[in-house]
């Protein structure tokens, strides 16, 4: 007897983060109803979606990207004007990057946060960011700077493939949501991005050292 293969659905990965911030603003009911349209539009992306076989691009496109743009194609289906659908996304980033803020902020906390930021930085960056697509390189800048620039963009790439472009200087505004206030020993600074039409994009993470 031939087995049938079961047929699994993917799920949005921050489903249950943006019902909790849909809630806020509408009904469980609007919010599970708009829910489900934007996963089924996100099933349709990657059904669409080109095989990657690299770990790190797919967690981005299928994990970020492609919620996005999903969340974006409905709401242009329900004729929303385009900067309240974008202000609707960056809440709903936002809300998918509670966890990590809560424990970058328990981090943040402790004196040697600078220097454990220093220590991690570029085997994580190689891991989760691969240097094939954002071309980073690390300026030294002394000892109580942590620098990297990155001179390719795989959001904006993936994005354009959309017609979407734009869309990435909102995942810009994740990383200043992500990192400001963290630490009271780290100041995040960047003064240009891909995402907001710079040349590249330079992140910098200071010592700050608070007076006694």
């Amino acid at each position: 007897m031939t087995k049938l293969k079961k047929i699994v659905t993917p799920q949005l990965p921050s489903r249950a983060a943006w019902s909790r911030r849909l809630e806020r603003d509408r009904s469980p009911v609007e919010a599970a109803a708009f829910l489900a349209r934007v996963q089924a539009r996100y099933a349709d992306l990657l059904s669409e979606a080109p095989p990657e076989p690299n770990r790190a691009l797919r967690r981005h496109r299928d994990g970020n990207i492609l919620p996005a743009v999903a969340v974006i194609q409905v709401l242009a289906m329900d004729g929303v004007e385009k900067e309240q659908a974008l202000a609707l996304l960056d809440r709903l980033l936002e809300s998918g990057l509670d966890t990590s803020k809560r424990l970058y902020t328990f981090w943040g906390r402790f004196p040697f946060f600078f220097d454990m930021l220093r220590i991690v930085i570029k085997p994580m960056m190689r891991m989760q960011f691969p240097t094939e697509r954002w071309r980073t390189t690390y300026p030294d800048l002394g000892p109580d700077v942590v620098a990297l620039d990155c001179h390719g963009c795989y959001y904006r790439d993936t994005l354009s493939a959309y017609d979407m472009a734009d869309i990435t200087a909102h995942f810009c505004r994740v990383d200043d949501y992500l990192y400001e206030g963290v630490s009271p020993y780290v100041r995040f600074e960047r003064t240009q991005t891909i995402g907001r039409g710079g040349e590249l994009c330079d992140f910098r993470y200071y010592r700050v050292r608070p007076a006694k």
